[in-house]
């Protein structure tokens, strides 16, 4: 099995910001040295019987079966790198990665990139929170706010009422009225 090969993957993500393109001919070149390997295996595999060669054929299988989990295991890593980075991506540019970064992934990634989108979103409609925005911890407990839309009275999380009637400003805690601010009811003064 070529190791420059395998190499050549793992380097080529190294030295990119996002992601290089899907090196879809190197990826096939190692699995189809994989096969290679392993069909080479079977073969020696079936010299077990012979006394003569017994003995000689049990490090040669060790050792083609160590290169055979070596490029399973930098395929993976290859894989694994770039799904992460597409989900990464994906939460730093708040649920959407650019036209640039979409061109760099393969079919099968884009097609992962449509499926993690859906299954974000379906998440976000069912706990009524935006998880695919850039979310910064906030840097003050308390805010002002002033109220665009009607709200009403609300509940906050010490059990106080809080009246939010349309073109009041008010001094609130950040975290009663976060979804409010989400939503554009309410803007930071």
């Amino acid at each position: 099995m070529d190791i420059q090969n395998r190499n050549k993957l793992l380097h080529d993500l190294q030295n990119s910001l996002f992601l290089p393109p899907f090196n879809e001919e190197l990826y096939s070149t190692c699995t189809t040295d994989h096969q290679k390997s392993i069909k080479e295996i079977q073969e020696i595999y079936k010299l077990r019987n012979d006394p003569e060669l017994a003995d000689k054929i049990k490090p040669i299988i060790s050792l083609k079966i160590k290169d055979v989990e070596r490029t399973k295991r930098v395929q993976l890593a290859y894989l694994m790198h770039r799904i992460n980075k597409i989900q990464s991506q994906y939460f730093m540019d708040s649920g959407q990665l650019s036209s640039d970064h979409i061109d760099q992934l393969s079919k099968n990634e884009k097609d992962y990139y449509k499926f993690f989108d859906q299954l974000v979103k379906k998440y976000e409609n069912d706990v009524e929170t935006k998880v695919s925005q850039n979310i910064i911890p906030p840097s003050e407990v308390f805010i002002e706010v002033r109220v665009i839309k009607q709200i009403g009275n609300i509940i906050t999380q010490d059990g106080d009422e809080l009246d939010l009637e349309e073109g009041t400003q008010q001094l609130v805690k950040k975290s009663d009225v976060i979804k409010f601010l989400q939503e554009g009811s309410l803007v930071q003064i």
